[in-house]
Parts: structure tokens; sequence; C-alpha cells
């Protein structure tokens, strides 16, 4: 018997039970151990490691494990308990054992003994007399541990005989110990409930873990950073039961390594021996239990009982009793309605299945749904996994279920129902809008069959203006796959279609082109022409003037003029926003130059007005429903956010990004995973930085370099955070060369500042100096003040010891008047320890303190470790305190604060980030902690202040 160290997480009762039953016994004193539970608790395991302990007191262990296979052989568990000690023990041992009394026992152990004319009842009797002796002289020589596992299949005869020695254990060293489930019922549970209510019986009643012991489970086996993600989900899925969380994070383990899983991908797992588990409960149960609890897995975790007995066929009395007998094995809940009472029961039971039998039985599901006249959503669950039928009815259902979660902006659903739906097939009317729709739906999730869909709508299309809107989507579809070519064509060929009356759909068109012309440097030429020829009709759609004033700030940008020219073409866009918010046109592309606008302002270390602005964008995404517009400005948010030093914010907006998608291709996402890794880098989490990197297309870096060059830089910085010094370097410079091929050269200089820096770290001074003092006028010339600092920073490093504290002040005081949180507080950390350095004590420790409280106000736990490693080595004692402010609260906690600030109750909060209520009471208390308030009225304070000293 193997024992699990796992399955002793919380068991610290049980476990200190344990240790003093068998000293007590040690001790002469018997002792009745009975351990209780539902299956999957570990009850075993308990027994187990009673086992071990009594062995390691040198006790005579004898053990028994009941099975429903032997519990019609009478005595059966009592051979399973002493045929091994007695047929191994010496002749000698054996005589002294069965002795006196204890002869009426030898015959049940084929070693002879009294022969008798008594009754039945009197035989029974003496054996039982027997048996007990027995045992009182096996314990002469040692203390005895009688372990019995899972009374429920223990024979009757031989739990009588425990009955009997349990009675008589006062004053003898026997230890006996069983396990039972409290719902056992029969004539055996009678016996066992007996035993139980015995005055000196010590009861162990085992109770499934709490999330917390979920939570430290889960992390040990998988992690922290990963099981922190799923824990909930696992103590959803599994209710905290020991023996399914085991085998689910053994599965979880395996799956792991081929892909990520996401909370909601824990409950599609069934362990096979989860399924075996629930099948050998559903073996002895009649064939109309075993219907009504496969329809409810068909139907899911929360079936409504009347579809259930409608699609099991079975009639109201028959299912009464069919729910009476699984609540009663423990697979139901007893209460109404009645459910599974785990979620993974209802996989295992969903998995064991034969396919054909489930897509039948999904089939009839939606068939007694639409009879109902459920949600379209609820029917459209059962029809993608039913086989098709070629029904209008099936294709409505579908379309209607996927309108209602493109609206709710599950984009993933919608592509599910309507590829099911083409599948039907529709008919020849209707095929062209749901190909429509699908490709849409596809493009929002950056799926590559998007492209053959909408071609095909295309095609079947004759309206130009309809033409134009699907062209604009295919357009977007052909360029995340790098099918430049193509995608230019298809923009000349709607252009040369499109009439007086598509003047919206021509803009857009022309939009599309100047979109693509930032990332493809061959779509360059024929973007210049066309924007020359807006510029020439301005006079006439004075409504372009934005789109052509963002342009002409990025151009800016690319001749090198200085910041305030770029910014001050970048506001005169941003000044044409109306008081009620930026008003977008119906297509995604629509948001293109507000975030080129964003992106100009962010280049030129305006960091707070792009962080603005790119929040009136989500906001004006959102009221539209523009999925990928969304994601290119969270993404853009993010990676501001990240330069602020706004970590928590940077991550959380990444994050949502992340969250939809694992392909990069050549969209604006490639920003939130360069700014998760540099989040993950700041914090020194590298291995969870690398695997950001590792998850998303690396291909896509050849096919979009200039969209890539984010990425580059972050997996630059990563590999010197890290100590690759020369890899890093690399990476950064050959990201510098793509972004000057550009004519990016301003924006350049600060990444190749920090090359240089890791230069001097590298033993490569000399280089670094060189290249420092060339960059110094062109940075000072451009005047964005990270820029500024970051060469001052690099000139400062090279210099010889000593001759680079000047430099270091002026960058730290640009810093300080800038939006750069976090580079501020890397600068004072520098410039603390070229205070050390020079012995200027009392100045080094002033700035690396007020540097290490700025990087911890980030987050930034990299810097952090770098300033209180030089104040030790001045002798200063530093003890960072727990983290407090609205600045520590973690990603998690941060959620959960602005929803309770927004007045959601805990039940709502609970739903929308997927965890439990007690979890987010658990995060709510930590919150109020850490800000010192204890209301919801504080709370929204303390969050609107910090929003606006921050804004």
């Amino acid at each position: 018997m193997q024992m699990s160290s796992s399955l002793m997480t919380e068991r610290d009762h049980e476990l200190n039970a344990i240790d003093g039953a068998v000293k007590a016994c040690r001790d002469g004193e018997g002792q009745l151990l009975v351990i209780e539970g539902a299956p999957g608790l570990g009850k075993s395991s308990l027994l187990a490691t009673l086992l071990d302990r009594a062995t390691e007191n040198e006790f005579f262990v004898l053990h028994a494990q009941s099975n429903e296979y032997e519990s019609g052989f009478p005595y059966g568990a009592v051979h399973q308990l002493f045929d091994n000690w007695l047929n191994s023990a010496t002749p000698e041992v054996r005589r002294r054992v069965l002795r006196g009394p204890a002869a009426f026992a030898a015959p049940l152990f084929d070693f002879g003994g009294n022969g008798s004319s008594a009754s039945e009842d009197q035989r029974h009797h003496s054996l039982l007399y027997g048996l007990y002796w027995m045992c009182v002289h096996i314990a002469e020589y040692r203390p005895v541990a009688l372990l019995l596992d899972d009374s429920g299949w223990i024979d009757t005869p031989s739990l009588r005989f425990l009955h009997y020695l349990a009675a008589r254990l006062a004053d003898r060293r026997i230890l006996l110990a069983m396990t039972t489930d409290p719902a056992e019922s029969g004539h055996q549970a009678e016996i066992t409930r007996a035993i139980v209510s015995r005055p000196s019986a010590q009861l162990l009643r085992l109770d499934p873990l709490s999330e917390e012991g979920v939570w430290e489970h889960v992390t040990r086996a998988l992690g922290e950073e990963r099981g922190g993600t799923l824990a909930t989900a696992c103590h959803r899925a599994t209710g905290g039961i020991p023996f399914f969380l085991n085998e689910l994070l053994g599965e979880l383990a395996q799956v792991g390594h081929k892909e990520d899983i996401a909370p909601a991908r824990v409950f599609d797992l069934a362990p096979s021996k989860v399924v075996h588990h629930v099948l050998r409960r559903l073996a002895p149960l009649p064939p109309s239990a075993v219907r009504l609890i496969e329809a409810m897995a068909v139907l899911g975790t929360e079936a409504d009982l009347m579809y259930a007995i409608d699609v099991s066929g079975l009639d109201q009395p028959t299912a009464a009793e069919a729910l009476g007998v699984l609540a009663d094995i423990g697979l139901l809940h007893p209460q109404t309605p009645p459910r599974f009472i785990h979620p993974i029961v209802r996989t295992a039971v969903y998995r064991n299945l034969a396919v054909s039998v489930r897509r039948a039985a999904h089939a009839r599901a939606a068939e007694v749904l639409v009879a109902a006249a459920a949600p379209a959503q609820e029917i459209a669950d059962h029809l993608v996994r039913a086989p098709t039928a070629g029904s209008e009815e099936a294709v409505a259902v579908l379309r209607e279920a996927a309108a209602k979660s493109a609206a709710d902006g599950d984009d993933a659903a919608a592509v599910a129902y309507l590829s099911r739906a083409l599948q039907e097939p529709p008919g020849h009317e209707e095929l062209r809008q749901l190909l429509i729709d699908l490709g849409r739906a596809e493009l929002r999730v950056h799926r590559s069959e998007a492209q053959e869909h909408l071609s095909r709508a295309l095609r079947l299309s004759t309206d130009p203006d309809e033409r134009a809107r699907i062209g604009l989507d295919l357009f977007m579809a052909l360029v995340l796959e790098c099918r430049h070519e193509r995608a230019t064509a298809l923009l000349e060929e709607l252009r040369e279609e499109s009439g007086p009356t598509g003047e919206g759909e021509c803009t857009m068109l022309d939009i599309a082109l100047l979109s693509t012309a930032h990332r493809a440097a061959e779509l360059r030429p024929a973007a210049s022409r066309r924007l020359r020829r807006l510029e020439a009709g301005l006079a006439a759609n004075p409504g372009l003037r934005p789109m052509l004033t963002a342009e002409r700030a990025v151009e800016a940008l690319r001749r090198g003029e200085p910041a305030a020219v770029v910014v001050a073409l970048a506001e005169d866009v941003v000044r044409t926003i109306p008081g009620d918010g930026i008003a977008l046109p119906e297509h995604d592309l629509g948001a293109h130059s507000w975030c080129l606008t964003a992106l100009a302002l962010a280049y030129c270390d305006r960091l707070a007005d792009a962080e603005r602005l790119l929040t009136l964008i989500v906001e004006a995404a959102q009221q539209r429903g523009m999925a990928l517009a969304i994601d290119a400005a969270y993404s853009l948010r993010a990676w501001v956010r990240c330069r602020r030093g706004r970590l928590d914010e940077a991550r959380n907006d990444a994050q949502k990004v992340l969250d939809r998608t694992r392909r990069v291709a050549g969209s604006a996402i490639a920003y939130a995973v360069a700014a998760m890794t540099e989040v993950l880098t700041a914090r020194h989490e590298f291995a969870a930085a690398e695997a950001v990197l590792q998850r998303y297309d690396r291909g896509a870096l050849l096919r979009w370099p200039i969209l890539h060059t984010s990425i580059m830089f972050a997996r630059g910085r990563l590999r010197i955070a890290s100590g690759q010094l020369d890899a890093g370097i690399e990476e950064i410079l050959s990201a510098c060369r793509v972004m000057e091929e550009w004519h990016l050269d301003n924006p350049t200089l600060l990444p190749a500042a920090e090359a240089a820096i890791a230069k001097v770290r590298a033993g490569r001074a000399e280089e670094a100096a060189f290249e420092s003092e060339q960059w110094v006028p062109t940075a000072r010339a451009f005047g964005a003040p990270r820029v500024v600092a970051a060469v001052l920073r690099a000139s400062a490093a090279a210099a010889p010891e000593g001759e680079g504290i000047d430099r270091l002040e002026e960058a730290v005081d640009i810093l300080a008047r800038s939006d750069a949180r976090l580079e501020h507080a890397v600068a004072l950390i520098e410039l603390g320890t070229a205070l050390r350095r020079q012995g200027l004590l009392t100045q080094a420790r002033q700035r690396l303190t007020t540097g290490m409280k700025a990087a911890q106000g980030c987050g930034a736990w990299g810097p952090m470790k770098v300033a209180k490693a030089e104040l030790s080595a001045m002798g200063v004692r530093v003890r960072v305190t727990d983290a407090t402010g609205a600045c520590s609260l973690t990603d998690q906690e941060r959620r959960v604060a602005v929803l309770a600030s927004e007045g959601k109750r805990n039940r709502d909060i609970a739903h929308t980030l997927f965890v439990t209520i007690k979890t987010v009471e658990w995060h709510l208390n930590r919150v109020y902690r850490k800000l010192g308030i204890s209301s919801r009225e504080e709370l929204a304070k303390v969050l609107a202040k910090e929003s606006a000293e921050s804004g």
C-alpha cells in the first residue's frame, strides 16, 4: 500500500491522531480508529500512513484490503489479516499464539484445534472468542496493528469479529483501524455503525480539501505561475477530492507539455482512473440509473432534470427511483435540483460514451430543447456535437446562437456555431451571409481559415458596397497571412469597382493600404501615391484630416524631426476628438490613424498622452464591438504602460489580448507579447518570460520584421537581465538594424543605448564609449526624455570610473520630469551605485533608497534586488516590508478591487473572473488590508485617487 504525501494536505489533525493512537497502544492502551469519508478523500492514504508509523514503532502490522469480489467469502478479511503471518511464523510461535482459548480459531486456518458438537451459534461464538485470544497472544510479542481498508466490502463474519474485538481492546496492545464510507447501507453497514458508535472509537471524519488546500497542492505540482491560474478551476472540477485532484493534475502535467491549458479546459479532462472509478460505481446499478446519468452528462453539469428525463426516455416514477440510487452512491447531490456531485464525475461519464451514442444523445437533446423553446445557444451547443441532418431549422438556430455569442464578445463560440452550420449545409440564399459572418468571426480570433470563407463570400456577392465591405475583411485576413501582393491587388480591384455611392468604403480601402504600408516595405510606394492623392482631395473630404495628419506625424518621425515637431502633429490629431470621445467608422481599420497617433506620442515619450488616447480608442472600439481594434489598442496600451512603469496594468492589458489568440502573425498583438515579456523580466520571472516568447509564432518575425521589433527588443532585454549578455546585445542590435532600415533612427537610440550599457558589463567598454559619444548630440536634438537619458546612462557606464556621475545626475533629472517611472528608478539605482563606488555613501544611500522604493512602487523586483544588494554592500540593513498601497496589489487583487469598486456583488465578480465567491472574499480582505480601508466606498475613492495621480 503506497502513500502519496500530496494526499496529506490539510490532514494535520488526522496525522496527530494517528501518532497519538500508535503511542498509546505501544504503552499498553488498546485503540480503535475509524477513518470515515466518501470515496477519494484519502482514507487509504491515511491508513497507509498508519501502517508506516506502526511499522516504525515495531508493531506487528496485519492488513486487509476488501473488495466486492471477496465480500461473499466468509472470514475472507480475517484470512487476509492472519494467513500470511501465521504461515510465516515458526511452529513454536504458532503453538503459543493458538494456545488455550485461541485454539478455537485454529480450524479456521487449517491448523487443527478443538472439535466440538456445539450448535452453530456456539461454534461461531467460540471462533470469535478464539480469534480474540489469538490477537491477545500475538500482542504478547509486540503491539499489533490490524488495518482494514473499505469496510463496505468486508464479509459479514469478519465484521462480526471486528465488532467483538472492538469491545475488548482495553489494556491490550492492539490497535484496530478501519476505513468506512458514511453512505454505505445494508447489514454490513449496520455492524460498521455499531463499531463506530463504541465509546472508545476515535472517528476521523475526512472533508474535501479547501480552496486554499487545493491551491497549495496544485502550485506544488505545476509550479506557482501555472498552478495559480488553474487552482480555482481544479477545485471546482474536483470539489477538493484528493483522488480526483491527483489524477487531474497528472493529466494536466501531460497535456501541458503539448499546449497551454486555459482554466475552462480543466472541466473537459477526465483521467482514465477517474473514468474507471465512476464506471465501477455505476456497474451494479439498474439500467435506468445509467441511462439517466448519461443523459445528464450529455446535457451538462447543471442539467435540467426534466430535459434529462426526456432525453433518457424514462418515465417519471422510474426516473425518481434512478435519482435516489445515484444520490445514494454519491454521484449526484441529493438536493433539489439534482446535479453531479463534482464536474469531473460528469466528464468521466460523458467521456465513456461511445461516439455514436454521444452524437445521437446530443441530437435528441437538441430536439428536446427546441420543443421547450430553450435559448438558441443552449440548443446550438448540442447541434455542434450532433450528426448533420440537412436541417434548415438547425442552420437558423446555429446562426442565431452565433450572433448572440458575437454580441457577447465570444467569437470563438461564434466560429464553432457557424462552422457547424456550414456543414449542415445552409440553403443557397443563406450561404453568402453565413460565409461573411463566419469569415469575420474567424478574423476576430485570428484564424487563417478566414481568408478562404471571405473569398467564397466575395465570389458570391454582386453588390459593390457589400463587396467593398467583404473585401476589407478579406484584405485584413490576407495581411495576417502575409499575402501582400494578393492583398494589394484586391484593394485595387475593389477601388475600381466602388462608385460615388461607395465613398465611405473607398476611404476605408485607402486607409487599409496605408495601414499595411507601415508594416510591409513593398507596399510603401503604392501607399505614398495614394497618400498624395488623398491630400489633394482634402478640401472635398475634410474628414480625412486626422488620418493624413497622423501619417505626417509618422513621416516626421522617420525623417528624424525633433520630438516636439512630431508631438505637435500628433496633438493636432488629438484636438479633433470631440468631447464625447472618438467616433470610429464601422470597420476595425478605422482605428488605425488613432493607434498610429498614439504610437508617435509614445516614441516621443509623451506616454501619459498616448495612454489616454489608447483608452479612448478602447472605449470607442468596445462600443462598436470591434474586436481587432480592441486587441490593437489593448496591445499598444500594454506596451505604453510598461514604459510608464505601470507593470500590473500593462500585464492586465496584455493578458486580455493574449487570452484570445496564440498567433501574432501580422497584427499589433506583437506589442502585447513584448509588454508581457518585459513585465516578467522586470520582475525577474525569467522562465515565465521565456515561456511567453516560446508560445507565439516566431516565424512571423521574419515576415513582419518592423512590427516585431518590439518582441526582439523584449527578448534582448530578457537575455541581458538573465545574464546572457552577448545574445541579448545581438538581439537588440538586430532589431535596431530593422528600425534603421525603416528610417526610425531616433527611436532606435534608446535600445541601442541599452545594448551599449550591456556591452560595458560584457567587457566591451571602449566600443560602448565610442558609440555613446556619437549618439549624444543626436539624442539631444531629438529631445525625447527617455532617449536622451538612455544615451547619457550609456555614456556614463562606459566612462572611466568616477567620470560619469554628472551624466547620470542629468539622466535622473530628465527622467524625473517624464512619465517613465521605472526607468527613473533604474537611473537612480545606477547613480547610487556610482556614488557608492566613489565613497559618497550618504548621497549613495539616499539615491539607492529612493530608487528601490520607486522600483517597488512599479512592482519591478529585479531593480529592487539590485538596490538592496548595493545598500547591503554599504552595511545598510535593508528590510523590504510587506507591500502596501494600491501599487502593491497583485493582478488578481486589482481585478477584484476594480469590479468591487464598480458596485458588483461578490457573486458577480466570481462569475466574471471564473473563481469562487470564497476566493473573491479572500482577495478583497487582502486588498482592504493593503489599502488600510474597510469598505467598498473607500475602495472606490482610493482607486479613483490612484488613477487621477497616475493619469
